[in-house]
């Protein structure tokens, strides 16, 4: 049964569009993360926007113990397995906790023990992101030993959706600096040019084409859409255009 509603395109081109909204503040996070979990087969899941926790708790949580929050705040999120392994891995990577902690040695940790397993968790299903500090979000998603593990389909899907949720969160991030600014806001985040150069890859235009109608040589279109990368923080020419068009820094 779970198959047929992951092969649902509607259903998951739904949820993306959920995860966009609650970027800009038009959906409730915690909305998106139990479609998430539910779409997925999980009994808990953890969306945590950042690296570390912060003084204010910021995750988002369904489905989990609220007992257990201050205790992962103050010291089990230093405990997981998985920390060691973190340097290894890419922005974006989708994970079993027994992919990269064997199972024997995971069941012996004190995270397992002490942490998930009084919840009523037993395997974890993760998707973590990277900026240039290390760690900036992760989100894991829980299952009992009632249930069968993950699997190859929920690994995927939720790279696919672990992508947006990436995405969204860096448009919700930029902007809350801009709102932080409000009346005393700095100059346009993307000059002149670089709104130009990319506008024209948002047209499908390549480098050469974009110079072409910009009388502009190769090498400095691209100069000019890698510094709105920069500044978008975006990893790619698509995301880049994505975050500039939901921002309203493009015309769509």
């Amino acid at each position: 049964m779970l198959s047929l509603v992951m092969s649902d395109d509607r259903t998951i081109a739904s949820l993306v569009g959920q995860t966009y909204d609650a970027a800009l503040g038009d959906e409730d996070w915690t909305v998106v993360l139990g479609r998430v979990s539910t779409l997925l087969g999980g009994e808990a899941a953890a969306l945590h926007p950042t690296g570390s926790p912060k003084p204010t708790d910021v995750a988002l949580r369904v489905g989990c113990d609220p007992s257990y929050i201050p205790v992962y705040n103050a010291h089990y999120h230093q405990t997981w397995p998985i920390i060691p392994m973190l340097p290894r891995l890419q922005a974006g990577s989708v994970f079993i906790d027994r992919m990269l902690v064997p199972e024997p040695a995971f069941l012996r940790t004190e995270f397992y023990n002490d942490y998930v397993k009084p919840q009523g968790g037993h395997s974890g299903l993760y998707w973590v992101d990277f900026d240039q500090h290390g760690l900036s979000a992760h989100l894991s998603l829980w299952r009992s030993r009632r249930k069968p593990d993950w699997d190859d389909e929920q690994v995927r899907l939720l790279r696919h959706l672990g992508s947006h949720i990436g995405r969204a969160l860096k448009i919700q991030r930029r902007l809350m600096v801009i709102a932080a600014h409000g009346p005393d806001a700095p100059a346009p985040l993307l000059a002149p040019r670089e709104r130009d150069c990319l506008a024209c890859v948002a047209r499908g235009a390549s480098s050469k084409q974009a110079a072409q109608r910009l009388a502009l040589s190769v090498h400095t279109v691209n100069d000019y859409v890698a510094s709105a990368m920069r500044k978008l923080q975006a990893t790619n020419r698509t995301e880049a255009v994505a975050m500039a068009l939901t921002l309203g820094l493009l015309d769509a």
